[in-house]
Formats: C-alpha cells, sequence, structure tokens
C-alpha cells in the first residue's frame, strides 16, 4: 500500500511491548493509532458490526476489525464518559485511545511533568500518568450503560 491511498478502512499501529503493559483493562493513549482499539468484548456498552475494514501490523500480519462501538469510563475526577467509535479487534492485546482521534474531536493535548492531558477549552476530560515510555489513562472502564448522548461533556 502506498501513502497515497486515501481508504479508510486500512491503517497501521506500531505498540510497545506486552511487557510495558500487563494490566488487561489499562488503557494506553497512543498518538500512533488512528483509532481506538479494545480486544475485551465485555468492555463495550454498545456495539455494532463494522462492514470491512482491516488491521495491518508492521510485521505484516493482516486482521479484521470486527465491530465498532462505545465504551463507558469513568475518568480520574469521577465523571463518566462514553468512548465512542472504539473498533473491537480480538486479536490486539492492549486497549488504546487514539491521541489523534480525540485531536480531530476538538480535543487539545498537552504533556509535561509525566502527564498527557486531553482538553476541551480549560476543562480536563482525558488523563494520563506516564508508566515507562507509555501515558495509561487515569481512570477505568465502567461495565454497563451508556451515558446520554445529550448529556454536555459526555462523549469523547
Amino acid at each position: 500500500m502506498d501513502g497515497s491511498d486515501s481508504d479508510s478502512s486500512w491503517f497501521t499501529l506500531s505498540i510497545a511491548p506486552s511487557d510495558c503493559h500487563s494490566n488487561a483493562s489499562e488503557w494506553v493513549l497512543d498518538t500512533g493509532a488512528t483509532y481506538h482499539i479494545c480486544p475485551r468484548r465485555e468492555m463495550f456498552a454498545s456495539f455494532e458490526k463494522l462492514d470491512g475494514g482491516v488491521m495491518l501490523f508492521n510485521d505484516g500480519r493482516i486482521c479484521c476489525v470486527e465491530r465498532n462501538g462505545a465504551v463507558r469510563i469513568r475518568l480520574y475526577d469521577g465523571t463518566m464518559r462514553d468512548l465512542n467509535e472504539v473498533r473491537y479487534i480480538p486479536r490486539m492485546t492492549k486497549n488504546l485511545i487514539s491521541v489523534g482521534g480525540l485531536k480531530a474531536k476538538g480535543l487539545r493535548g498537552t504533556l509535561g511533568e509525566g502527564i498527557l492531558k486531553m482538553s476541551s477549552g480549560s476543562l480536563v476530560v482525558l488523563k494520563g500518568i506516564q508508566r515507562d515510555n507509555l501515558y495509561c489513562m487515569k481512570g477505568r472502564v465502567e461495565i454497563g450503560n451508556l451515558v446520554s448522548s445529550g448529556q454536555l461533556n459526555g462523549a469523547l
């Protein structure tokens, strides 16, 4: 695939070795990921079949993107948010939050003192804490119903 291909069903991903991230419920804020990704079906609060879409690993492996959905997270400050457009890829081993995807939704990223903050204006809506060379989301997934999409700042 050359760099001129604009087909959004293809994307590449590079991740750190698995020993850098051992907790299956942790979410890594990834500046190189095109999409939010989760390999665990039970984390999804909503789910829909995704027609087409594959993921190409740097080593040449290809796997299918099976579904798309939303994951409900409780942030560091207790706020509940829906992380939307999360790709379900069972062959992945990490949960990834695409920093670029959040920026495309209008959030701004700032980095300093071991913290990656994603903000909307002056409101910090997501925070990652540095561990080794990764930034892990400060918060956790909540299994259950989604926050109403009509709530202010309820979705990422």
